[in-house]
């Protein structure tokens, strides 16, 4: 079967692209309002992968790794599961680092671009963590050792993920 032909393959599609959405769904239903809001980041960023035609293995990645952050946060896991936030913010700042630079960029995406758009992605989470910290719930930890480590694990991520694109492209840029 070809990547675009076949039930199957068209179901999987269907399952990443829209789970987003019907997890934010059901958490509306259940007035779950800040599981709602982080699943709509989640959504969002599934259908930005989708619309700008990402790699289809970039775009599985991206939204299994959004959909991670976002059933951590409804679980608790980043409060339960002590350094549970670090492979999170690796693996999704560098997946969001591609697919920003994908979408943002005229020309293919390079190993600086990634990694710039890593930088970038990774300062604005933790300036989102603070503000979650001071106006939604004070409980979000933003002690400077861990906004410290969340940054290198997120360089970490987008270092990681330009070499996966670079390779991916044959060495190039």
């Amino acid at each position: 079967m070809s990547r675009t032909g076949g039930v199957l393959p068209g179901l999987a599609r269907l399952l990443v692209r829209w789970s987003g959405l019907a997890m934010a769904a059901g958490f509306a239903l259940a007035g779950m309002w800040v599981e709602v809001a982080v699943s709509m980041l989640d959504a969002l960023a599934r259908v930005v992968a989708w619309r700008s035609r990402l790699p289809w293995g970039w775009e599985i990645a991206t939204s299994l790794a959004c959909l991670v952050a976002a059933v951590s946060s409804f679980l608790l896991l980043y409060e339960r599961l002590p350094g549970w936030d670090k492979p999170v913010h690796a693996v999704l700042t560098g997946l969001l680092a591609v697919l920003a630079v994908h979408v943002l960029s005229a020309s293919a995406p390079t190993m600086p671009r990634i990694i710039i758009a890593g930088l970038l992605l990774a300062a604005t989470w933790e300036l989102l963590e603070l503000a979650d910290h001071h106006w939604v719930d004070p409980t979000v930890h933003v002690a400077a050792l861990d906004t410290v480590t969340d940054l290198l694990a997120g360089m970490v991520g987008a270092v990681g993920a330009a070499l996966l694109w670079r390779r991916r492209d044959g060495g190039a840029g």
